[in-house]
């Protein structure tokens, strides 16, 4: 049985706790080493896959101009959350029937020196390649499986950029035909990855006088062990 150092298991613990946070400002006077670059982008094109199928394409955009208009199609973080404070937070004080009338926020992690944007690879050829039997019917679930992958990728990105130093904000709120204009395709799924604005608190949303809410004191993750 290997042996790790334990200070090499606090580091690995230190990574986990802190991949988990979304960032929401940059330092965008700083640059990404290519080597650093070439790195995240492996860890998002080589994580597992189920049958190690190709089920996304990774757009890796460094254009500013891109990634400022990308951001704009971000609106849609509501007023549900504006008043919410995990701090203060009491038993049932938190309704998502909280009136929507307000202001509604960009989504600022997207605009890290690096924006990632995973998209559908829909081949039809890579769903079952070469296991078809006749009449039988088949349930590929695709869209699942897609979505799996995807997961899997960012979270290996957001582990390894963490480990290099960097910080991360995954964005799902977008309007999804906007950014397909820009971007030629429909994303699935926007990543933001670089140098965290030491200067701020990282919920401060990047160009707003607003900062966002955490729900971390929501998380509570039942585990069940069976030994």
């Amino acid at each position: 049985m290997a042996i790790t150092h334990g200070s090499y298991r606090k580091m690995i613990r230190e990574t986990i706790h802190e991949s988990q946070k979304c960032q929401r400002n940059w330092d965008l006077s700083k640059s990404i080493p290519e080597e650093d670059k070439q790195l995240l982008i492996e860890s998002a094109t080589n994580c597992p896959s189920k049958q190690n199928l190709n089920y996304y394409r990774l757009h890796v955009i460094e254009d500013r101009d891109m990634i400022e208009e990308i951001h704009k199609k971000t609106v849609g973080f509501g007023p549900i959350y504006s008043d919410y404070d995990s701090e203060l937070r009491k038993e049932n004080s938190f309704d998502e029937k909280t009136t929507e009338e307000g202001k509604y926020y960009t989504n600022p992690q997207v605009l890290g020196q690096l924006l990632l944007v995973f998209t559908e690879n829909e081949n039809p050829l890579l769903k079952r390649q070469d296991t078809y039997v006749p009449n039988v019917q088949y349930d590929d679930e695709w869209a699942e499986d897609r979505s799996i992958a995807i997961g899997i990728a960012a979270g290996y990105v957001n582990i390894v950029a963490t480990q290099l130093g960097y910080a991360t904000g995954c964005c799902k709120c977008m309007d999804s035909s906007a950014i397909a204009d820009i971007l030629g395709e429909v994303p699935v799924l926007l990543m933001g990855v670089g140098c965290a604005d030491l200067s701020k608190d990282r919920r401060q949303h990047h160009y707003e006088n607003f900062k966002f809410p955490t729900l971390k004191k929501m998380k509570n993750i039942e585990v069940i062990t069976h030994s």
